[in-house]
């Protein structure tokens, strides 16, 4: 929503271009960008101090990041890292506050935007809006095979990373195949259509 939002008024601004693998911003970095997704996948990712790695979001087109810690002026608590090439709409600080003091309706839209997320985000800890084991089966595939594609994820590994079990991968992996949008081969996988399986994801989560 905040896309729709300020597309209006950020025709302008800065594009950019990345590869797969590049990172966009690292954890701890200060955010001086908020990002836009005009095409392309990209990953949000965290690395805990024992080294784990633990997958939180994707990002297709149309999405937004790096907004929370942008407006809250807080360093980036996680990874983006980009999962297949993709372009970035840049919104500098200065983009932001030029925005801002020319069309000030813009920030009343935004607070109220921010505390939704916030109060969704309350009770997704709260475990009240837990992400449907589709969504976060078919989130971890994409993760797991766009950064790491020359790698053969066992189910049980997809199991541990979406947080579900060997007896539900394989079902969502099924009917992902059934419907053309994974291809197996033997233990491995490749995905036939990276912005529709993310699509498809959003949908059952809504769903």
């Amino acid at each position: 929503m905040i896309y729709e939002l300020l597309n209006p008024y950020i025709q302008n601004t800065r594009k950019i271009e990345l590869k797969r693998g590049q990172i966009v911003y690292n954890e701890g970095d200060c955010p001086e960008s908020i990002y836009f997704v005009i095409s392309g996948i990209v990953g949000l990712f965290h690395i805990s101090e024992s080294g784990k790695e633990t997958f939180l979001r994707v990002f297709g087109k149309g999405s937004v990041f790096g907004h929370r810690s942008f407006l809250a002026d807080t360093c980036y608590h996680a990874t983006s890292i980009v999962l297949s090439p993709c372009t970035l709409q840049v919104i500098s600080k200065e983009d932001y506050d030029k925005i801002l003091s020319q069309h000030p309706h813009v920030l009343r839209e935004i607070t109220k935007i921010i505390a939704k997320d916030l109060g969704e985000a309350e009770l997704r800890l709260a475990g009240l809006q837990d992400k449907p084991v589709m969504t976060r089966v078919i989130q971890a595939l994409v993760f797991l095979k766009l950064k790491y594609p020359d790698q053969t994820w066992t189910r049980k590994e997809i199991a541990e990373f979406s947080g579900s079990t060997f007896e539900t991968v394989t079902r969502v992996m099924t009917k992902l195949a059934d419907i053309g949008l994974i291809i197996k081969n033997g233990r491995d996988f490749t995905i036939a259509n990276n912005d529709r399986l993310i699509e498809f994801s959003t949908e059952e989560t809504l769903n």
